[in-house]
Protein backbone atom coordinates (compact mmCIF):
# COMPACT_ATOMS: atom_id res chain seq x y z
CA UNK A 1 0.00 0.00 0.00
CA UNK A 2 1.66 3.31 -0.94
CA UNK A 3 2.12 5.58 2.20
CA UNK A 4 -0.50 8.84 2.47
CA UNK A 5 0.63 12.31 2.26
CA UNK A 6 -1.47 12.99 4.50
CA UNK A 7 -3.84 12.69 7.35
CA UNK A 8 -5.96 14.12 9.25
CA UNK A 9 -6.64 13.86 13.17
CA UNK A 10 -9.60 14.73 15.41
CA UNK A 11 -9.17 16.43 19.27
CA UNK A 12 -12.03 14.88 21.89
CA UNK A 13 -13.72 19.02 21.45
CA UNK A 14 -15.56 20.19 18.61
CA UNK A 15 -14.13 18.03 16.40
CA UNK A 16 -10.60 20.10 15.81
CA UNK A 17 -8.32 19.41 13.11
CA UNK A 18 -4.52 18.31 12.83
CA UNK A 19 -3.32 17.64 9.57
CA UNK A 20 -0.02 15.25 9.39
CA UNK A 21 1.48 15.98 6.22
CA UNK A 22 4.33 12.96 5.03
CA UNK A 23 7.24 13.75 3.17
CA UNK A 24 9.98 11.39 1.43
CA UNK A 25 11.90 11.72 5.51
CA UNK A 26 9.84 14.55 7.16
CA UNK A 27 6.51 14.90 8.03
CA UNK A 28 4.90 18.57 8.97
CA UNK A 29 1.74 19.09 11.29
CA UNK A 30 -0.52 21.46 11.44
CA UNK A 31 -2.29 23.12 14.50
CA UNK A 32 -1.66 19.80 16.32
CA UNK A 33 -4.67 19.53 18.84
CA UNK A 34 -5.58 18.59 21.95
CA UNK A 35 -4.51 16.50 24.95
CA UNK A 36 -1.17 15.18 25.41
CA UNK A 37 -2.11 11.84 24.03
CA UNK A 38 -4.17 12.92 21.24
CA UNK A 39 -0.74 14.85 20.07
CA UNK A 40 1.51 11.93 20.69
CA UNK A 41 -1.04 9.81 18.09
CA UNK A 42 -0.09 12.19 15.72
CA UNK A 43 4.00 11.54 16.48
CA UNK A 44 3.52 7.64 16.86
CA UNK A 45 1.80 7.77 13.30
CA UNK A 46 4.81 10.19 11.93
CA UNK A 47 7.27 7.20 13.05
CA UNK A 48 5.45 4.55 11.65
CA UNK A 49 5.25 6.58 8.21
CA UNK A 50 9.47 6.96 8.14
CA UNK A 51 8.84 10.31 8.70
CA UNK A 52 9.26 11.84 12.16
CA UNK A 53 7.47 15.44 12.75
CA UNK A 54 10.32 18.49 11.77
CA UNK A 55 7.92 21.12 11.20
CA UNK A 56 5.06 22.75 12.81
CA UNK A 57 2.82 25.23 11.61
CA UNK A 58 0.19 27.22 13.35
CA UNK A 59 -2.72 29.05 11.77
CA UNK A 60 -3.50 31.11 14.86
CA UNK A 61 -2.99 31.95 18.29
CA UNK A 62 -6.18 30.31 20.01
CA UNK A 63 -5.59 27.74 22.89
CA UNK A 64 -7.11 24.77 20.92
CA UNK A 65 -4.48 25.38 17.76
CA UNK A 66 -1.13 25.89 19.82
CA UNK A 67 -1.84 23.58 22.69
CA UNK A 68 0.16 20.94 21.20
CA UNK A 69 3.27 22.54 19.77
CA UNK A 70 4.86 21.13 23.36
CA UNK A 71 4.62 17.88 21.76
CA UNK A 72 6.87 18.48 19.18
CA UNK A 73 10.43 19.99 20.90
CA UNK A 74 12.48 18.92 18.31
CA UNK A 75 10.32 20.44 15.02
CA UNK A 76 10.49 24.03 13.82
CA UNK A 77 7.60 25.70 15.60
CA UNK A 78 6.24 28.22 12.00
CA UNK A 79 3.85 30.55 12.22
CA UNK A 80 2.51 34.11 11.49
CA UNK A 81 4.54 37.17 13.15
CA UNK A 82 1.24 37.93 14.41
CA UNK A 83 0.67 34.44 16.07
CA UNK A 84 4.17 34.21 17.04
CA UNK A 85 3.73 37.89 19.37
CA UNK A 86 0.91 36.03 21.20
CA UNK A 87 2.17 32.53 21.97
CA UNK A 88 5.56 34.93 23.16
CA UNK A 89 3.88 37.11 25.23
CA UNK A 90 2.55 33.71 27.11
CA UNK A 91 -0.82 34.99 25.76
CA UNK A 92 -1.63 31.47 24.18
CA UNK A 93 -0.24 29.93 26.94
CA UNK A 94 -2.33 31.21 29.69
CA UNK A 95 -5.61 30.39 27.39
CA UNK A 96 -3.81 26.79 27.19
CA UNK A 97 -4.40 26.92 30.88
CA UNK A 98 -7.41 28.43 30.98
CA UNK A 99 -9.08 25.49 29.27
CA UNK A 100 -7.38 23.08 30.94
CA UNK A 101 -8.79 24.47 33.86
CA UNK A 102 -12.48 24.05 32.09
CA UNK A 103 -12.07 20.77 30.61
CA UNK A 104 -9.97 18.92 32.68
CA UNK A 105 -7.30 17.57 30.05
CA UNK A 106 -3.31 17.03 29.86
CA UNK A 107 -1.42 19.19 27.22
CA UNK A 108 1.36 18.40 25.59
CA UNK A 109 3.47 20.94 26.87
CA UNK A 110 3.77 24.95 26.85
CA UNK A 111 3.62 26.23 23.65
CA UNK A 112 6.62 28.45 21.68
CA UNK A 113 7.54 29.80 18.25
CA UNK A 114 10.57 29.24 16.10
CA UNK A 115 9.98 31.08 13.47
CA UNK A 116 7.78 33.62 11.96
CA UNK A 117 6.46 34.65 8.33
CA UNK A 118 4.95 37.81 6.34
CA UNK A 119 1.60 36.10 5.85
CA UNK A 120 1.16 36.07 2.33
CA UNK A 121 4.54 34.86 1.47
CA UNK A 122 5.70 31.41 0.20
CA UNK A 123 7.51 29.64 3.10
CA UNK A 124 9.77 26.44 3.02
CA UNK A 125 9.65 24.59 6.02
CA UNK A 126 12.46 21.45 5.54
CA UNK A 127 10.91 19.59 2.15
CA UNK A 128 7.61 21.27 2.35
CA UNK A 129 6.98 24.96 0.46
CA UNK A 130 3.53 26.38 2.03
CA UNK A 131 2.01 29.32 0.29
CA UNK A 132 0.49 31.50 3.35
CA UNK A 133 -1.74 34.43 3.41
CA UNK A 134 -4.13 36.29 6.07
CA UNK A 135 -7.25 34.95 6.80
CA UNK A 136 -8.66 37.75 9.34
CA UNK A 137 -12.19 38.11 10.75
CA UNK A 138 -11.83 35.16 13.23
CA UNK A 139 -9.30 36.40 14.72
CA UNK A 140 -6.42 39.61 13.75
CA UNK A 141 -3.86 37.01 13.72
CA UNK A 142 -4.79 33.89 10.98
CA UNK A 143 -3.05 32.41 8.48
CA UNK A 144 -4.22 30.50 5.65
CA UNK A 145 -1.95 27.57 3.67
CA UNK A 146 -1.50 26.07 0.42
CA UNK A 147 0.46 23.32 -0.04
CA UNK A 148 -0.17 23.57 -3.88
CA UNK A 149 1.94 19.86 -5.07
CA UNK A 150 -0.77 17.98 -2.71
CA UNK A 151 -3.77 20.37 -3.63
CA UNK A 152 -4.62 20.86 -0.14
CA UNK A 153 -5.56 24.40 0.96
CA UNK A 154 -5.89 24.54 4.92
CA UNK A 155 -8.07 27.67 6.34
CA UNK A 156 -7.92 27.46 9.88
CA UNK A 157 -11.49 28.42 11.42
CA UNK A 158 -12.78 29.28 8.65
CA UNK A 159 -15.46 27.13 6.14
CA UNK A 160 -16.14 24.55 8.93
CA UNK A 161 -19.35 22.16 8.20
CA UNK A 162 -19.64 21.79 11.82
CA UNK A 163 -19.82 25.77 13.30
CA UNK A 164 -20.51 28.79 12.55
CA UNK A 165 -18.56 32.16 11.81
CA UNK A 166 -17.33 33.32 15.07
CA UNK A 167 -16.10 36.33 14.38
CA UNK A 168 -14.39 38.80 16.32
CA UNK A 169 -14.40 41.81 13.24
CA UNK A 170 -17.62 40.66 11.09
CA UNK A 171 -16.32 42.70 8.45
CA UNK A 172 -12.91 41.45 8.43
CA UNK A 173 -14.79 38.20 7.58
CA UNK A 174 -17.13 39.31 5.03
CA UNK A 175 -14.00 40.05 3.44
CA UNK A 176 -12.38 37.33 4.00
CA UNK A 177 -14.88 35.29 2.97
CA UNK A 178 -15.30 37.04 -0.55
CA UNK A 179 -11.55 36.33 -1.10
CA UNK A 180 -12.49 32.66 -0.28
CA UNK A 181 -14.92 32.30 -2.42
CA UNK A 182 -13.36 33.35 -5.43
CA UNK A 183 -10.14 31.06 -4.79
CA UNK A 184 -12.26 28.39 -4.88
CA UNK A 185 -14.44 29.22 -7.30
CA UNK A 186 -11.04 29.98 -10.05
CA UNK A 187 -7.64 28.38 -8.39
CA UNK A 188 -9.74 25.38 -6.78
CA UNK A 189 -7.90 22.78 -4.38
CA UNK A 190 -8.45 19.31 -4.50
CA UNK A 191 -9.49 19.52 -0.39
CA UNK A 192 -10.11 21.80 1.99
CA UNK A 193 -8.69 21.30 5.52
CA UNK A 194 -11.16 23.45 7.84
CA UNK A 195 -9.87 23.93 11.82
CA UNK A 196 -12.72 22.05 12.95
CA UNK A 197 -14.81 19.17 11.34
CA UNK A 198 -14.42 17.09 7.49
CA UNK A 199 -12.08 17.64 5.09
CA UNK A 200 -14.48 18.97 2.31
CA UNK A 201 -14.41 19.16 -1.64
CA UNK A 202 -13.84 22.58 -2.96
CA UNK A 203 -17.30 22.82 -4.48
CA UNK A 204 -18.57 21.79 -0.80
CA UNK A 205 -15.97 24.65 0.78
CA UNK A 206 -17.52 27.09 -1.49
CA UNK A 207 -21.62 25.79 -0.40
CA UNK A 208 -20.28 26.48 3.18
CA UNK A 209 -18.53 29.88 2.24
CA UNK A 210 -21.20 31.67 0.60
CA UNK A 211 -24.19 30.24 3.63
CA UNK A 212 -21.61 31.88 5.89
CA UNK A 213 -21.24 34.78 3.73
CA UNK A 214 -24.85 35.47 3.80
CA UNK A 215 -25.05 34.58 7.64
CA UNK A 216 -22.96 37.77 7.88
CA UNK A 217 -24.58 40.14 5.64
CA UNK A 218 -27.87 39.31 6.64
CA UNK A 219 -26.30 39.93 10.37
CA UNK A 220 -25.28 43.64 9.41
CA UNK A 221 -28.42 44.18 7.71
CA UNK A 222 -30.54 43.34 10.83
CA UNK A 223 -28.69 45.90 13.12
CA UNK A 224 -28.28 48.38 10.59
CA UNK A 225 -31.90 48.24 9.52
CA UNK A 226 -33.01 48.51 13.16
CA UNK A 227 -30.58 51.58 14.13
CA UNK A 228 -31.57 53.45 10.85
CA UNK A 229 -35.58 53.08 12.04
CA UNK A 230 -34.50 54.68 15.72
CA UNK A 231 -33.75 51.60 17.27
CA UNK A 232 -31.67 51.10 20.40
CA UNK A 233 -28.41 49.13 20.74
CA UNK A 234 -30.54 47.11 22.58
CA UNK A 235 -33.31 46.41 19.69
CA UNK A 236 -30.92 46.46 17.51
CA UNK A 237 -28.94 43.49 19.39
CA UNK A 238 -32.04 41.68 19.70
CA UNK A 239 -32.99 41.78 15.43
CA UNK A 240 -29.46 40.40 15.14
CA UNK A 241 -30.53 37.32 16.94
CA UNK A 242 -33.48 36.86 14.70
CA UNK A 243 -30.80 36.29 11.80
CA UNK A 244 -30.13 32.63 11.11
CA UNK A 245 -27.48 30.63 11.55
CA UNK A 246 -26.11 28.79 8.44
CA UNK A 247 -25.93 25.27 10.51
CA UNK A 248 -25.89 24.34 13.67
CA UNK A 249 -22.57 23.81 15.86
CA UNK A 250 -21.55 22.16 19.87
CA UNK A 251 -24.74 23.54 21.95
CA UNK A 252 -21.59 25.25 24.48
CA UNK A 253 -20.76 27.12 21.44
CA UNK A 254 -24.25 28.43 21.42
CA UNK A 255 -23.10 31.77 22.88
CA UNK A 256 -21.27 33.12 20.09
CA UNK A 257 -24.66 33.93 18.63
CA UNK A 258 -24.23 37.03 20.50
CA UNK A 259 -20.75 37.09 20.41
CA UNK A 260 -21.07 38.05 16.80
CA UNK A 261 -24.40 40.43 17.22
CA UNK A 262 -22.32 42.39 19.62
CA UNK A 263 -18.64 42.47 17.24
CA UNK A 264 -21.07 43.70 14.73
CA UNK A 265 -22.80 46.08 16.68
CA UNK A 266 -19.64 47.47 17.73
CA UNK A 267 -18.40 48.16 14.22
CA UNK A 268 -21.19 49.97 13.42
CA UNK A 269 -21.46 51.63 16.50
CA UNK A 270 -18.68 52.04 18.04
CA UNK A 271 -20.30 53.81 21.35
CA UNK A 272 -22.37 50.78 22.10
CA UNK A 273 -18.77 49.32 23.16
Amino acid sequence: MPRPRWERFEGFLWETTSLLVVGEGESLVVDPAITGGEVAAIERRALELGAPVRQVLITHGDWDHVCGIGGFPDAVAAMGKETGEKVASGAADRSVKRAVEAYGFVTAGSSRVDQTFQRGSAVALGEFLVETFPLVGHTPDGSGFRLRELGLLVVGDYLSAVEFPFATSPGAYRMTLAGLIEMLRDDPPETVIPGHGPPLSAADALDVAEADLRYLRSLQAAVVDALAHDGTPDEARAAGLTVELPRESSPDLDEMRGFNVDRQLEEILPSAA
